[in-house]
């Protein structure tokens, strides 16, 4: 029976290194990146980490402590489109890709050794320098005969070259240098009660006999035993999971009591969610309208709509009315957004009986996407 080769690629701070990417003379400097509303740090160089910046940190706190430390707001449509560029290229080199998050996805390479004639380790090198070549965005691979592994292998090359292998011959000599905490899935209460059983390290954990491991951590122990122990139970998964529902939301440029900005920026946020929606395939059948103030209190309307749509312009009128209704004019407002909720796709689609397709929208919509995409962002604006 073939063994199978699995990679984890995990983009190395990626919302830092999207930033760098698109602004390269932030390489080198420490670099930290901000939630939407300036909150809190959601990304560090690993100059900002060895200056003692903390991941969550308060901006407030973090630029009196780190003033010599770069800021940058976060950017969600960058970053989301340099990691689409990123997982595209990795299925240029196979189909067997399994994208678990913005900056993470899992590679099948069995197979690719024939086909490159070259071994696991140069594939990782290929593909690592191809990466940085074309989108200059470092990347991290962990090399292992299962996903658990390969995770941690990935965890390992972030401070060993950037890629790392844990095969059969170094595998329970890399467990018992790996604290039981470091493996992926392990959450703090699973961990208090590994520690508990005297499990420090995943070696110790392995080591149990199975029926013990069973009767302490049901099947989900039995799982990670197998896991560790190099017994392949997770596949590729190569499904695109389809969202449930698109949010769209930043922070103003300047905090303000004007609902006509507030209008006009959600009406922004609406025309980029219902794009969204349009490349997942998918109609929403509610929304949600946010306002945040100037002291981060949050207000939200929500509205079923008449129709399952993903059309700009059949939202607009029910956002907007959403809109007033949560306004407070004598508020100081920073943030307005929009979520598209309750998404339906293909079969589950099933508009009002009493109620005309609105062709013409839908058109409206393809239109306007091609649009965009050829002349850039913003090209057309749509009023209320």
């Amino acid at each position: 029976m073939t063994k199978n080769y699995i990679a984890l690629i995990d983009c190395d701070c990626f919302f830092v290194s999207a930033e760098r990417a698109l602004n390269p003379d932030l390489i080198g400097k420490p670099v930290a990146v901000l939630s939407n509303n300036d909150g809190c740090v959601i990304s560090r160089s690993k100059e900002a980490k060895a200056l003692g910046l903390k991941m969550g940190e308060p901006y407030f706190m973090a630029k009196h402590n780190h003033a010599n430390i770069i800021y940058a707001r976060a950017n969600h449509e960058l970053y989301q489109k340099i990691s689409d560029k990123v997982m595209n290229k990795l299925k240029s080199y196979t189909d067997e890709v399994e994208v678990c998050s913005i900056d993470e996805a899992y590679m099948l390479l069995t197979g690719l050794k024939r086909l490159y004639k070259k071994n696991y380790i140069e594939i990782a090198k290929m593909i690592r320098e191809e990466i940085w070549k074309e989108l200059k965005i470092p990347v991290s691979i962990g090399i292992s005969s299962t996903k658990t592994l390969a995770k941690l292998a990935s965890d390992k090359a972030k401070k060993s070259g950037g890629i790392f292998v844990i095969g059969e011959a170094k595998r329970k000599k890399i467990l018992a240098q790996t604290l039981i905490s470091d493996i992926s899935g392990i959450g703090n209460k699973l961990g208090i009660k590994m520690r508990e059983e005297c499990i420090f390290t995943a070696l110790d954990f392995v080591s149990r006999p199975e029926h013990w491991i069973k009767i302490k951590f049901h099947k989900n122990g039995i799982d990670l035993k197998n896991e560790l122990n190099g017994i392949s139970l997770f596949g590729i998964k190569k499904e695109h999971k389809r969202p449930i529902s698109i949010q769209q939301t930043s922070a103003l440029k300047e905090f303000t009591k004007d609902i006509e900005i507030l209008e006009k920026a959600l009406i922004g946020h609406i025309r980029k969610a219902s794009k969204k929606a349009r490349l997942e395939g998918g109609k929403a059948s509610s929304i949600e309208v946010m306002l945040r103030n100037k002291e981060f209190m949050v207000f939200c309307e929500k509205v079923k709509l008449n129709v399952v749509t993903n059309q700009e312009i059949e939202i607009i009128p029910f956002a907007l009315k959403a809109l007033k209704k949560i306004y407070k004019p004598q508020m100081i407002w920073r943030s307005v957004g929009i979520t598209l909720t309750n998404l339906v796709y293909g079969d589950y689609i099933q508009d009002d009986l009493f109620i005309k397709p609105k062709v013409s929208n839908e058109k409206l919509g393809k239109v306007l996407d091609v649009l965009e995409d050829k002349f850039g962002k913003g090209i057309i604006k749509i009023g209320k």
